[in-house]
């Protein structure tokens, strides 16, 4: 949507597509737009049919259950942000202090969503009727968050790189300092810098937790989780070091997601152990 700046596809009306229910052909962004909105109506009566069959299946108090209700919450809110991007505008060449911002709660909802549709399948396989997180590995909850601060920098750099791009990697490095920059350039470096600590952090930190740890799981999850960070920061220098071509910026985003799915799931399983 963002990259192909189609977020006027269907003017500034929702849930209809200027007016329609079906739009006429009149341009390809109109289709793009329209897709997404159509994928996100069908996804919506999925996680309706799912939150309810969590209600059927699972107990009062499960957290399988729980996770359920937070993604139906999550969907409907993630709906309402998408209107408010389309019905104030805050699409195509908007750069306003006010569209970075709703971008960011937009970020942080998508993580949300994925992340308790991600929770309701670890905890739908405990064995546990009503397992819970253990109270007593509180650190390990900050993690996650460290993800989520990362990735509404990324939002923030991908909207900047969207609106304006730059052939030149030194051009664009002395953009970001100049006091004359546009505030979508200038902030849009804190993303490979906060990349590069956070999650080079916590790849050291998984790294050694997998040497250290006394379960098997523990240190092959924790492996994984070491590997993919890893991972994710060696694709993220590729797709700045290439000006971020469009396939590298979806698989970027896909990488961002996976690390937060894995991330979360470890931490639950980890907090759900006597490890």
């Amino acid at each position: 949507m963002r990259i192909s700046h189609s977020g006027d596809g269907c003017g500034d009306t929702w849930p209809l597509c200027h007016g329609r229910l079906i739009p006429e052909a009149e341009r390809g962004k109109t289709w793009v737009e329209y897709g997404h909105r159509l994928m996100s109506g069908i996804y919506g009566l999925v996680v309706i049919y799912f939150w309810w069959v969590a209600r059927k299946i699972y107990q009062p108090g499960h957290f399988a259950r729980k996770a359920a209700l937070a993604t139906l919450i999550f969907t409907i809110t993630e709906a309402l942000l998408g209107a408010k991007l389309v019905l104030f505008k805050l699409v195509t060449t908007n750069d306003t202090p006010y569209r970075a911002f709703v971008m960011a709660l937009h970020q942080v909802n998508s993580f949300m969503l994925t992340g308790a549709v991600a929770l309701v399948a670890v905890a739908a396989l405990s064995q546990a009727e009503t397992q819970q997180p253990s109270s007593s590995k509180q650190v390990y909850r900050f993690f996650p968050w460290i993800i989520v601060v990362i990735g509404i920098t990324g939002a923030w750099a991908s909207l900047s790189n969207s609106l304006f791009p730059t052939e030149n990697l030194w051009d664009g490095f002395m953009a970001d300092f100049s006091s004359d920059s546009h505030f979508l350039i200038r902030i849009r470096g804190l993303h490979p810098v906060l990349a590069l600590l956070g999650g080079g952090g916590l790849a050291l930190y998984f790294w050694l937790k997998a040497q250290t740890a006394e379960l098997q799981v523990i240190q092959k999850r924790s492996l994984q989780m070491s590997l993919l960070l890893i991972f994710g920061i060696m694709f993220g220098i590729g797709t700045l070091l290439l000006h971020a071509p469009v396939w590298m910026k979806i698989v970027h985003l896909a990488l961002a997601h996976s690390i937060w799915v894995v991330m979360l799931q470890w931490v639950y399983f980890a907090r759900t152990t006597k490890n």
